[in-house]
């Protein structure tokens, strides 16, 4: 199964991580303030020694270790970004993806440009080719010859041939509105 080629360059992908770090931050920064669950209850009826209050502090949960968090994150982002490499062995049809010890392949649905269609070359699903000035697209693997096979997809027709004109006008002026 082909995934479609990747939307987003390796900067945007770095950017959306970054941006998924930080919606999580803000997601423990907001559990962080509530209060934890509610004690048991004592019996009915019945009240307990006045308590020594201490001294008012924030409510819920310390917060202190968020900035630490936060930074720790941040760290390893960093550190898993400048061990991730990108590399393709195909032109770009396998994506290999590999930020420290995992690895992701990644199928695209890319077309690459083999050139001038040549009798006798074996070609892969997604090889483009000009022959006779159309442009096919390799839908299998194939050796079969462009327009003669449902190997391949006709991409773009050529044009029919036009009449030289030897007319010659003045440019019309370009109006902006």
């Amino acid at each position: 199964m082909s995934i479609p080629a990747p939307q987003y360059s390796w900067v945007k992908a770095i950017e959306v991580s970054l941006a998924l770090g930080q919606r999580a931050l803000a997601e423990v920064r907001a559990l962080a303030p509530m209060p934890g669950p509610r004690g048991e209850r004592g019996e009915q009826g019945k009240q307990g020694p006045p308590g020594d209050r201490g001294v008012k502090g924030e409510t819920g949960r310390n917060a202190s270790d968020l900035t630490f968090l936060q930074d720790y994150v941040t760290e390893q982002i960093g550190r898993a970004i400048k061990t991730a490499t990108v590399t393709t062995s195909d032109g770009g049809r396998t994506l290999r993806w590999a930020i420290g010890e995992t690895v992701h392949e990644i199928k695209t649905a890319v077309v690459l440009d083999a050139g001038v269609w040549k009798e006798g070359t074996a070609y892969v699903a997604g090889d483009g080719v000009t022959m006779g000035g159309s442009f096919f697209i390799a839908q299998a693997d194939t050796s079969a010859k462009p327009g003669k096979s449902d190997e391949w997809r006709l991409a773009v027709k050529r044009g029919s041939d036009g009449r030289d004109a030897k007319v010659e006008r003045a440019p019309e002026p370009v109006r902006f509105k």
